[in-house]
This record gives C-alpha cells, sequence and structure tokens, in this order.
C-alpha cells in the first residue's frame, strides 16, 4: 500500500530538481558545452572522451593577499602637541575601538588622511617634525599596497573573483557591465593619483567596491575559459586525429552538430565573452600594476587574467580556441566541405 506513495514522492522530488536546475543560469553553458560533445560522438568516426575537470586557481587566503601596513605610533605628550591640527584628529580615530578594527578599504582612506595631515601639519618640535616626516615618506612608499589591500581584501573582492558563481550567463553582453566599467575607471583615476593624496569620496569608493561585488565578473569569467578551453580542446585533439578516411556519410552529420552548436551557439557566445573581456581586463591589470608589490600569491592568481603573460587562462583558452578553429578548417578542407554562410 505505499509503494505507490513512496514511488510518487520520488517522481515529484526528481522533478522539483529538475525545475531547479533549470532556473538556475550560471551553469547552462555547460550544457550546451556538453551537448556538443554528446552529440558528435553519436558519429561512428568521433569518440571524444569527457572533458577532465580543470578549475583555475583559487582566490589566495586573506593572509596571502593581505599585506601588512606601518603603523603611526607617537607618545601622549607628542600626541596632545598635535591636537591642533587635523594630525591628532586622524590618529585619534585609528586610535578608537573602531578605529582598530577598520575594513582594508576605510584603512586606505585613513592612510590619505593622516598622509594629508601630517604634511600639512606647521610643526614648530624639530625633532617631532623629522619623526613625522619620516612616517609620511614611508606611508607615501605603502599607499599602492594599502590600494591593493583596499581593493582585494575585502567581502567585495572575495565575492569579484569567487569561481563558485559559475559561467557567465550565455546571454551575456558587454551593456550589462556598463556600471562595472564605471567603476573600474574610477578606481584606475584613483590608483594613477595616488602621489598626489586624491581626495576620495567615501560612499562612492565603497559603492563602487559594492559594484565589483555585485557583479561577480572576475570569477566567472576566470571559471568560463577554463571550461571552455577544456571542452574545446578535447573536441580538437580528437578532430585533429581524423584523416580522409573519415570523409564518407557520416560527415554531413558532423558538419550539421559542428554548425548548430558551434556555430550558431559557442562561437557567438565566446564572441560575447572576448568583447566583455576585453574591454574589463585592461582595467583589471591596471589596477593589478597601480598595486604594486602584491603579494606573490596574488600575482600569481591574478596572471591568471593577463591579456600577455604566458600561462595565463586567458591566453590558454585564446590558444584552445585557435586550435579548434584550424582543426575544424583542416577537416573540412581535407574532406571538400564548405560551411554555410
Amino acid at each position: 500500500m505505499l509503494v505507490k506513495p513512496f514511488l510518487t514522492m520520488i517522481l515529484l522530488s526528481s522533478i522539483i530538481l529538475v525545475a531547479f536546475s533549470g532556473c538556475d543560469t550560471r551553469f547552462k553553458p555547460e550544457t550546451v558545452l556538453s551537448g556538443y560533445v554528446t552529440d558528435l560522438n553519436r558519429s561512428q568516426s568521433l569518440s571524444i572522451p569527457s572533458p577532465a575537470i580543470v578549475m583555475p586557481m583559487s582566490l589566495p587566503a586573506l593572509r596571502d593577499r593581505q599585506k601588512v601596513l606601518s603603523t603611526f605610533d607617537i607618545g601622549l605628550l607628542d600626541f596632545l602637541s598635535l591636537q591642533y591640527c587635523d594630525v591628532g584628529m586622524v590618529a585619534g580615530k585609528k586610535n578608537s575601538i573602531l578605529g582598530k578594527v577598520m575594513p582594508d578599504s576605510q584603512r586606505f582612506l585613513y592612510e590619505l588622511d593622516i598622509i594629508r595631515a601630517i604634511e600639512s601639519c606647521d610643526i614648530t618640535d624639530v625633532n617631532l617634525a623629522k619623526e613625522l616626516g619620516r612616517m609620511a615618506q614611508q606611508k607615501r612608499l605603502e599607499l599602492p599596497v594599502a590600494f591593493g589591500n583596499a581593493l582585494f581584501n575585502g567581502a567585495e573582492g572575495k565575492a569579484f573573483f569567487s569561481l563558485s558563481n559559475g559561467f557567465l550567463p550565455l546571454d551575456y553582453s558587454s551593456a550589462d557591465q556598463q556600471a562595472l566599467l564605471g567603476a573600474l575607471h574610477r578606481l584606475v583615476d584613483i590608483g594613477k593619483g595616488l602621489s598626489d593624496l586624491p581626495k576620495v569620496d567615501t560612499a562612492a569608493f565603497e559603492g563602487d567596491l559594492k559594484t565589483l561585488m555585485g557583479s561577480e565578473y572576475a570569477g566567472r569569467l576566470l571559471y568560463t575559459l577554463a571550461q571552455i578551453t577544456r571542452y574545446l580542446t578535447t573536441v580538437s585533439n580528437e578532430v585533429g586525429g581524423l584523416g580522409s578516411a573519415s570523409c564518407g556519410p557520416s560527415m554531413a552529420y558532423i558538419k550539421h552538430q559542428f554548425e548548430v552548436h558551434y556555430v550558431n551557439i559557442i562561437q557567438p557566445y565566446m564572441g560575447r565573452v572576448n568583447h566583455s573581456a576585453y574591454q574589463v581586463l585592461p582595467l583589471l591589470n591596471q589596477l593589478a600594476e597601480l598595486s604594486a608589490p602584491l603579494s606573490s600569491e596574488m600575482s600569481v592568481f591574478l596572471n591568471q587574467l593577463s591579456l600577455t603573460k604566458s600561462g595565463s587562462e586567458w591566453l590558454r583558452y585564446q590558444q584552445s580556441s585557435q586550435s579548434h578553429a584550424k582543426n575544424w578548417s583542416r577537416l573540412f578542407d581535407l574532406c571538400a566541405i564548405s560551411l554555410k554562410g
């Protein structure tokens, strides 16, 4: 008597799971890519292995990406003597209960404020003036580090670089990233102007970091590049091994699957990914340069998104795309087959 209700519950649970998965568009490109391999394998000429799982390097742990900044330590008497200018007020904020646990984004703004306060304060005590001058110079040298800490160490950077958010959407367009581009341009401008001690609007700065967080772009791009690369490489290796013996009736089916999956869906998706990346990555690479010196772990991680450095995920993706196109072109030429359009 209990068998039928039990089977009904299993069926209902399966339907709910499938429906839920269908609503999650984060991994829809994976379905498209795996469908490409599956349908090509229906041909007797091809036996493409299931692409091995490949993941890019994850964002390093906080302890491996955060760099330590010098502290502003002055004695009580010196502190009291600086109350007539902004140095005392700014230093007091840092030494407050909240100041001791300020996030890296606020610490960066504090560094700008304390340098500005020291350099604008008319200090009559010669020894104190020299001590503070040395400290201001040290903090100027550390500003790129403070800037990098603000960009990469908070919850915003963690979400921006997270690999757990899946692919860029299948219908992703550069029109979807205008807010992100605006935020990146403003952050680059701040980084370029560090030597001039820019007066940064706190709300706008935090808002731009939140925009990076909401986009999840860098992690999604890394994940997308790695997964497309593994599928294209696997298909390319198999197609590259085919010779004239494969030029039979099955080639009509193979050509059709190539057009249906790759030409009509995957290639346009890659075109959109490329267009968006060529807008974002130069800005992101600029931010990395403006934040130098980064920790070695963070440098290795960010190199994955380099447009030029050997071994980057971006260059591996480009190379796999070119090899994939080349091997298909060779096969179609060998079999005297022309593609539509």
